[in-house]
């Protein structure tokens, strides 16, 4: 792995062992787990398994230990996720304008596909031969490029909506929402195609950066106890790293 890929695998597995920690905490508090990848609502038990079975994942692909294997379950579960709790209800999720959940976690399960390709094969792994690493990559890109393209459109859809999150203090609040929905398509091409992908990936890894510090940081430190607004900071983190795998992805 070069060093792009490197810092957004430890990102993308700090974000993911931080949601599985939020799901021991929130075990019994439903609106908050709700903020948590992957948007399940469950009973107290099931939030515990979900939680340990992504602290799991976040060591397996921090250490590299059945790394491949262990990614690639994690992308199906988080992409059975998507098409059983998401997907079916799409058009009530528009209504609240809250679509983006659904494809915050897609773009989660594309990076973990997307990193199986980037480990070394394991032995034994039975998930090997249907999911070569050609097929493995190429599903993550085209995932991440349809989330990608849900973002933009929010941004489009509901300007205003997105504009009220800008801080106060930064100025030309509806500008910034187009601009940043612009930048969202522009990236989904580039995903798409497979055209300067290094440069899209750094560029959407550096402006959720931006946003942790500057919207997200903020936020968490006035409502410290607020199970959503640390799930909006981890969700950002997560997608920085996101961005760095992607711009890595590119030499492979």
């Amino acid at each position: 792995m070069d060093g792009l890929t490197r810092a957004g695998r430890y990102i993308f597995a700090f974000s993911i062992g931080a949601f599985g920690v939020e799901h021991f905490i929130y075990a019994h508090s439903a609106p908050d787990l709700a903020g948590t990848p992957p948007y399940i609502v469950p009973r107290p038990l099931f939030a515990y398994l979900v939680g340990a079975g992504l602290v799991v994942a976040s060591l397996s692909i921090a250490s590299g230990k059945k790394a491949v294997l262990i990614s690639r379950l994690l992308g199906v579960a988080l992409v059975l996720v998507f098409l059983i709790s998401f997907l079916p209800n799409i058009s009530a999720f528009i209504r609240e304008r809250s679509w983006g959940l659904g494809f915050e976690t897609l773009a989660m399960a594309a990076t973990a596909f997307v990193l199986a390709a980037r480990f070394p094969a394991d032995r034994g792994d039975f998930l090997r031969r249907p999911f070569d690493v050609g097929t493995t990559a190429q599903a993550g890109r085209f995932l991440f490029a349809v989330s990608l393209a849900a973002f933009g459109l929010f941004h489009f859809t509901y300007p205003r909506a997105m504009a009220s999150l800008v801080p106060a203090w930064i100025p030309g609040h509806l500008f910034l929402a187009y601009f940043i929905g612009v930048g969202f398509v522009a990236a989904a091409v580039s995903m798409a195609s497979g055209k300067v992908t290094r440069l899209a990936g750094i560029c959407l890894a550096a402006m959720f950066l931006i946003w942790v510090v500057v919207l997200h940081i903020p936020r968490v430190a006035h409502a410290r106890h607020s199970g959503d607004e640390w799930s909006s900071l981890l969700v950002a983190l997560c997608m920085s790293g996101v961005g760095f795998v992607f711009a890595g992805a590119e030499k492979r």
